[in-house]
């Protein structure tokens, strides 16, 4: 008997931890989901030469990098930097980007476009790389 209340006891406070992480954790993932989508639009703008596609992407890339709570390290006790300040830098560069990339298309220097895009993914997988510690 004493087994199976200390079972449940572990299993209910297991449980209890796991979902208050999980919403967080949801966030982070749902964001980042987001943030894919929204480049494969972009990039399926690139392809059938589309400012309503880019644009679409954009817009949903810009509205995905408000929620910096994406961003930011958790529970990582080997950080040697700070990841607010870190976070807050990257989304206000990508944002730029973005902007740029949108505006050099209607410019139609589509060489400029393809770079402010290489740009915006290189900072994605450096901040993987960095945070996700890929």
């Amino acid at each position: 008997m004493k087994k199976m209340l200390l079972v449940s006891a572990l299993l209910g406070s297991s449980l209890l931890m796991a979902s208050a992480e999980a919403p967080n954790t949801e966030m982070i993932k749902k964001t980042m989901q987001n943030l894919e989508r929204s480049m494969s639009k972009i990039q399926k703008g690139f392809l059938y030469n589309s400012r309503a596609r880019i644009k679409g992407g954009i817009v949903s890339l810009r509205r995905d990098l408000k929620n910096i709570d994406s961003f930011l390290i958790t529970n990582d006790a080997d950080v040697k930097f700070n990841a607010k300040v870190y976070a807050t830098t990257e989304t206000k560069a990508l944002d730029t980007m973005a902007s740029k990339i949108i505006e050099d298309f209607d410019k139609g220097d589509k060489e400029a476009v393809m770079k402010e895009f290489n740009q915006v993914l290189n900072r994605c997988v450096t901040c993987h790389a960095l945070v996700r510690k890929w």
